[in-house]
C-alpha cells in the first residue's frame, strides 16, 4: 500500500530461525523530510530583510544576551560557595623561667597528667554508663581489659609521695 511504511527485510539467524519484519523507526516521522538547514538559514535572512532593522534585532540582542547570561552563570557557578572557613589554631606558650628545678619541671608535668587523668576518668565512667544502659557486663569488660594491659606488659607509673590531685 502506498502510505504504509517501508518494511525491511526479516533477517535470518544462524539457526534457521526468522525474527518478524519491523518497520524503521524514521519512517513515521514524516515531517523530519522537508527539513534542511540550508533552508531554516534562508528563511531566517528572509524574515529580517522584510522587516525594518530595529523590529528584529532588539528581539534577537535580547535573546543573545539572555543566553550569554545563563551561560556565564554556568560557567560561574563551581568558583562560587567554594571557600571553607577554616579557623586558625591558636596555640597557647607558657613562659617558664631559666633557674626552674628539676622538681619543678617534674611538678608541673605531674600536674598535667592529673588533669589528664580526671579527664580521661570522667570519659570512662561516661563509657561504662552508656554500656550499663545497653544492657552490657561492664565489669566484665573492664576485667578482660585490665588483663589484656597485664599481658602487654603496661604499668602503673609510681606517684610522687605529696601529688595532689
Amino acid at each position: 500500500m502506498p502510505g504504509d511504511p517501508p518494511v525491511f527485510p526479516a533477517p535470518i539467524l544462524r539457526e534457521g530461525l526468522v525474527i518478524g519484519p519491523r518497520p524503521h523507526y524514521l519512517s513515521g516521522m514524516g515531517m523530519l523530510k522537508d527539513v534542511s538547514v540550508s533552508g531554516g538559514f534562508g528563511d531566517l535572512i528572509a524574515v529580517f530583510r522584510q522587516s525594518e532593522p530595529g523590529e528584529r534585532l532588539l528581539p534577537a540582542a535580547l535573546a543573545i544576551a539572555c543566553t550569554a547570561f545563563i551561560l556565564l552563570l554556568f560557567y560561574l557557578d563551581p568558583k562560587v560557595n567554594t571557600y571553607t572557613y577554616v579557623p586558625q589554631e591558636v596555640i597557647y606558650v607558657e613562659n617558664w623561667t631559666n633557674d626552674r628545678t628539676d622538681e619543678e619541671i617534674l611538678q608541673d608535668r605531674w600536674q598535667v597528667q592529673c588533669l589528664k587523668d580526671k579527664l580521661e576518668t570522667k570519659r570512662r565512667e561516661a563509657m561504662k554508663e552508656l554500656g550499663r544502659m545497653s544492657g552490657m557486663d561492664v565489669e566484665q569488660i573492664e576485667r578482660e581489659a585490665e588483663a589484656a594491659r597485664r599481658a602487654r606488659g603496661e604499668v602503673e607509673v609510681e606517684r610522687p609521695a605529696g601529688l595532689q590531685c
